[in-house]
């Protein structure tokens, strides 16, 4: 188990009811203060074995859960250090002079939002594997969609990616470990499910679309994929693609 993980055992945490961050952080000497920042989206205080949290009260509740879990993994992996976090230092770190305690406080807070040993379990039974299922189980654990979809990405067995796209073309993807070796195209099909969930701002229903459409491959164009498609609270698609013709992966992947 990770660092995170160890510390729900340690708690008897055994629900995504019970993962209650503010509880957890005074667990472990630091106490939470939601308040109005400027400049930051979160940061940690600390001296010896106490620390104060000052989380931005205006965001998200899902993103004020992750800032919590964020400062905690500072709090874990860098006592003694100060630490005040940008919204893009959260989530997405891009200064390269931190990127390496910022993924660690991202990783340490994923795992205690979702963590594997409960999460892994709801995951496997997840059925149909769509952005409906990982809607819900995001919102038992009081994660957001796109965290939880990583993490199911991460977890399942089943051949998927998961992409982010604007209008540009793509963002990132994630594929699962069945559909590693596939890259979706740089550029956005305006005929994809991807453009319908931006224009629509709305969940499109999973639908059948030319493989063409989201990978570049010479005579891709053979096969199908099963995509379902929603916007993000940054205005992005976010895209299921389920591979259901296995051949697709055996000549591309």
């Amino acid at each position: 188990m990770r660092p995170a993980e160890v510390l729900l055992s340690d708690l008897g945490i055994t629900s995504p009811a019970d993962i209650d961050v503010d509880a957890i952080a005074r667990c472990v000497g630091a106490e939470v203060d939601y308040r109005t920042l400027v400049g930051c989206e979160a940061q940690i205080v600390g001296y010896r074995d106490r620390a104060v949290i000052y989380v931005e009260r205006k965001a998200s509740k899902t993103r004020r859960r992750f800032s919590v879990g964020h400062e905690l993994g500072h709090w874990h992996h860098h006592r003694g250090q100060s630490f005040v976090c940008r919204p893009d230092d959260i989530g997405r770190p891009v200064d390269e002079a931190s990127r390496n305690a910022e993924r660690l406080a991202d990783a340490y807070s994923a795992d205690l939002l979702l963590p594997p040993y409960i999460i892994g379990p709801l995951i496997e039974r997840l059925s149909p594997l769509n952005l409906h299922s990982i809607r819900e189980l995001a919102g038992e654990f009081g994660a957001s969609v796109t965290s939880t979809a990583i993490r199911t990405m991460r977890m399942t067995k089943e051949p998927v990616i998961l992409v982010a796209h604007n209008l540009l073309g793509r963002k990132w993807q994630w594929p699962s470990l069945k559909a590693a070796g596939l890259r979706v195209r740089d550029d956005v099909d305006p005929r994809s499910s991807a453009i319908s969930a931006i224009a629509t701002n709305a969940l499109t229903n999973e639908r059948k679309e030319p493989a063409s459409y989201w990978f570049d491959r010479r005579h891709v164009e053979q096969f199908d994929v099963r995509v379902q498609s929603m916007t993000t609270s940054e205005g992005e698609s976010l895209s299921l693609i389920r591979i259901t013709e296995l051949g697709l992966i055996e000549i591309y992947g």
